[in-house]
């Protein structure tokens, strides 16, 4: 039985090691807050497109029922919160909005938007980490929303 001497064994040396360990801090560094700043905005889409997504349930509502509703916008108790009249439950958007556009929009038994005259009626989300996204509601009961603080 002969046992024969491995030279050359692989692996890796003390300093390899060290130098990918520092690499992986340096690049998680650089990385970590760009992913804070692309969660942040997608919380803030996610509320925006929640809201229209509810403004449009509540046009959609108030046609399939043939009464009017009213959809109020305020901040109560440090939320963001949309009130239906009673007609749904009230609804709370992520606890990262820290603003939002203190407004009624009714819409009638048309789908038409009541009151607020020719021009489009815009609520401003507004979140812990700055920027705004907007949504509008046309006179004609159309919602969009964009990622600025007006939209057009």
């Amino acid at each position: 039985m002969s046992h024969e001497s491995k030279q050359g064994e692989g692996g890796f040396t003390l300093i390899e090691i060290v130098i990918v360990v520092a690499l992986l801090g340096v690049l998680s560094a650089i990385a970590v807050p760009a992913l804070q700043q692309w969660i942040a905005r997608q919380q803030l889409r996610q509320a925006t497109t929640e809201l229209a997504g509810n403004l449009n349930l509540a046009r959609t509502a108030a046609m399939s029922r043939g009464t009017g509703i009213a959809v109020t916008t305020a901040m109560n108790g440090g939320k963001a919160t949309l009130t239906f009249g009673g007609v749904f439950r009230p609804v709370e958007l992520n606890d990262k909005i820290t603003n939002i556009t203190a407004t009624t929009i009714g819409f009638s038994p048309f789908g038409l938007r009541t009151g607020g005259g020719t021009t489009n009626t815009l609520i401003s989300l507004t979140p812990l980490s700055g920027g705004a996204y907007s949504v509008a509601v046309t006179p004609a009961g159309k919602i969009t929303w964009c990622a600025k603080t007006t939209c057009p």
